[in-house]
Order: structure tokens, then C-alpha cells, then sequence
């Protein structure tokens, strides 16, 4: 059995980045760029107005009230670039081409305009007041996005605006999900091992829904990955050999759920091992999750998780979310972490870690009853993690702790 730590660095020493691939820059958001991508223009590609006012050449601004004629007007999209003569204005919109002659834009708040004068208020005018200048954001040629960047929507109109229409990022893994388990029904009314179920919606003694396929393909979506196959066995070792296999053949990841610890009908383990899966580590010392199996096969990296839904979602980011993240370029693969004062007083026994289901605050964090490995509806309230290393296995009020907050609301 390894510690939390040893584990992570454990996935940070072996999981890959994937290949690259070009991409729609429409398709692109949630992936990294494999290249830094250079401004084929400048932004902005000409001098152009920060707002709606009149264009002036600033010394032609002597005193408060100087009144000049106005001879033209500048829009956004104009095509035909405009010469302004000294002694003179040009009425000018927001967005708008600067007249080559003209220094300085003047906000119309600043100017009274009476027919073709505009009486301007200010004074004095400082040069280039109000402008932008070309290449004022980018200049052309300059890197525009560096090699690594994670591609946000504001990231789409930045790169739109300089005409990059495709991106070379790299390539987000394909995800299989093995559920195993005689006991478990689909919300569907179907047995995981095919066996009828008794009618939709309803459960014989002994069994209960499968909820960990659905959270785990959630889980996926929610990062950008699309590409999941899921497989259904009953506790059967030659089928679960034979899921696996396929699983891994098909997949950059697997994620198995339950099977893993040495129960009489835990074929996980054995069927990796058929299977020619290397073992990384098996076992943290965490609670909930203690039996997580990481491992490879060629290409490959399988995640035995644990049976219980909480546990699975657990190592889940803790573990599998980092992995994934990595192979598609990331370097902040981990969840943000914080300092905050805990609530509410908690304390364990024992060597092992533990992972606290929790609500944060911009000032405190609150542990959630229902912390058992088995309970989902804590999580389903819980937007952080709380994790206690056994070195802190006793928490009063006001005590700092360290916050791990999940991606769906950081």
C-alpha cells in the first residue's frame, strides 16, 4: 500500500502525452494547443478609435473651447482611408479607422457640436489620447497563443479575430468503462449480467440500481471527452477477461468499477492479470478508495476503481481526472486546492488519509454528513473535497484544512 502522494507522482512519472491532431477552431475549447500558433495580422491591423468622438490633431488644441470645422465622418467598416487637414475635426465612431493626420480622439462628452462645428471643450489634448494603435494587442508575427495554452472561449475570439480558423491541439483519450456485479439493475429495468430484471423499474430482492456508468460518462463529458464505450458483466471471470480485453484494446483508458479487492467473486484483479496488465501500484493508503489498482498495458492505462459510488468518484478526481488531463496536453491537471478554516470539528483513527465530501466558500469549508463510501447524495451537494492527511487526524473549528475543489465549480 502506497500514500496519496507516492500514488500521484507515481501517475505524473507514467501517463503520456497523446498525439496531436488538427482541429476546427469552432470544436476546439477544453483542448491544448500542441504548437504555438503566430499572428498571421496585427491586432488592431489599423489605428483605430477606443470610442465615439472626433478625431483632432492634439496641437491644433491651443485652449478650452477651440471650435473647428467638422469635414467628414469615420465608421466602423469604412474602406476608404481619410486625411485629416490641421485645423480640422472628424466626427468618429467607437471601432472606427483614425485619419491619418489626426493624433488624438476627443470623447464627444468633451465636445459641443452646432451644425459642421465642433466647439472643443478640452484642453489640453494629449497625443495618441484615445487611440489604438496598430499591433496595440498583437503584433504580426508575434506568438499569439504559446505551445500548452487550454483553449477557453476567449481563446476562439481571440484566435477568430486574427482569421485562425484551425489549430493543432492534442487529442483527447478514448474512454472504456467495464461495470461489474451480479447485484446491479439499469435504471432501465436491465441486469448488468443480462438477466431479466423482474420488469422495468422494478427490483428483485438483493438488487439495487447502477449508478457508477452514468457518473463516470458525466464526469468525462463534463472534461470534453466524448469517445466512451461502456460494458456490462456479471461477476464471471472468463467474461470479465473477455470485456477487458476488448476494453483495452479499443481504449487509451479503462475504467473498471468494483471486482478489485479478494472477494470470492472479484475477477478484476485475476482478469488484468490475464490480460497482461503491469501493475503501477495497487492499494493508497486513503479512505474511501483504499483498493485502487493503476496499471498499463502497452498503450494503454487501466483504472480498477472501487465498487462503492462515492469511493469511485473519489479516485476518480483524485487520480483518474490528472491522468486524463495529462494525455491531453494539461499541466494543471490537479484540482485547485485552498486553504480554508473548516466548520466543524472531525477526527479518525488509523494510518490512512481521508477524503472529506465538503461545501466551500470563498472563507470556509463545511464537511457534509452521509461520508460513508456507499453515500452518493452527499456528493451530489458537494462542490469541494477535503483532504486530511492521517498527520491531522483531528480538526477543531477554525483549523486550516486543505480544499480541493471539484471542476464544475472552479
Amino acid at each position: 500500500m502506497i500514500s496519496v502522494q507516492e500514488a500521484k507522482s507515481h501517475i505524473l512519472a507514467t501517463i503520456p502525452v497523446l498525439y496531436a491532431e488538427f482541429m476546427p477552431l469552432g470544436e476546439a475549447v477544453g483542448h491544448v494547443l500542441a504548437d504555438d500558433l503566430l499572428a498571421p495580422l496585427a491586432l488592431p491591423p489599423f489605428r483605430q478609435s477606443s470610442m465615439d468622438g472626433y478625431a483632432v490633431h492634439h496641437a491644433d488644441i491651443t485652449q478650452a473651447n477651440t471650435a473647428l470645422p467638422v469635414v467628414a465622418e469615420s465608421r466602423a467598416g469604412t474602406e476608404v482611408p481619410l486625411v485629416l487637414e490641421r485645423g480640422t475635426a472628424v466626427h468618429i465612431l467607437t471601432g472606427a479607422p483614425v485619419p491619418d493626420g489626426a493624433t488624438a480622439v476627443v470623447m464627444r462628452e468633451k465636445v459641443r457640436r452646432a451644425g459642421d462645428m465642433a466647439t472643443i471643450e478640452l484642453y489640453p489634448v494629449i497625443e495618441n489620447e484615445n487611440v489604438r494603435s496598430v499591433g496595440q494587442q498583437i503584433k504580426k508575427g508575434d506568438v499569439a497563443l504559446p505551445k500548452g495554452t487550454y483553449l477557453t472561449p476567449g481563446s476562439v475570439g481571440f484566435l477568430a479575430g486574427l482569421n485562425i480558423t484551425t489549430v493543432k491541439v492534442y487529442r483527447k483519450p478514448s474512454v472504456g468503462i467495464l461495470v461489474t456485479g451480479d447485484e446491479l439493475v439499469q435504471p432501465d429495468g436491465a441486469s448488468s449480467g443480462g438477466v431479466p430484471s423482474g420488469g422495468e423499474g422494478t427490483l428483485r430482492f438483493g438488487q439495487i440500481y447502477e449508478s457508477s456508468s452514468a457518473m463516470l460518462a458525466a464526469v468525462l463529458r463534463a472534461e470534453g471527452i466524448t469517445d466512451i464505450m461502456i460494458r456490462y458483466v456479471a461477476d464471471d471471470a472468463p467474461a470479465t477477461v473477455a470485456a477487458l480485453r476488448e476494453l483495452a484494446e479499443e481504449n487509451d483508458v479503462v475504467l473498471s468499477t468494483g471486482g478489485v479487492s479478494v472477494g470470492d467473486y472479484d475477477y478484476v484483479g485475476t482478469s488484468l492479470e490475464e490480460i497482461g496488465v503491469e501493475t503501477v501500484f495497487y492499494k493508497v493508503r486513503q479512505r474511501p478508495g483504499k483498493p485502487l489498482f493503476f496499471g498499463r498495458n502497452d498503450d494503454t492505462f487501466i483504472f480498477a476503481l472501487p465498487g462503492n459510488p462515492a469511493a469511485t468518484l473519489v479516485c476518480y478526481y483524485q487520480y483518474v481526472l490528472p491522468a486524463l488531463r495529462l494525455m491531453s496536453g494539461r499541466k494543471d491537471c490537479f484540482l485547485p486546492k485552498l486553504k480554508l478554516p473548516i466548520t466543524h470539528a472531525f477526527s479518525f483513527k488509523g494510518e490512512r488519509d481521508e477524503f472529506l465530501k465538503a461545501t466551500a466558500t470563498t472563507t470556509t469549508v463545511t464537511p457534509l454528513e452521509g461520508q460513508e463510501s456507499f453515500v452518493l447524495r452527499s456528493f451530489a451537494m458537494a462542490n469541494a473535497l477535503i483532504y486530511l492527511p492521517s498527520t491531522q487526524n483531528s480538526v477543531q473549528p477554525g483549523d486550516l484544512v486543505e480544499a480541493h475543489l471539484l471542476p464544475f465549480f472552479c
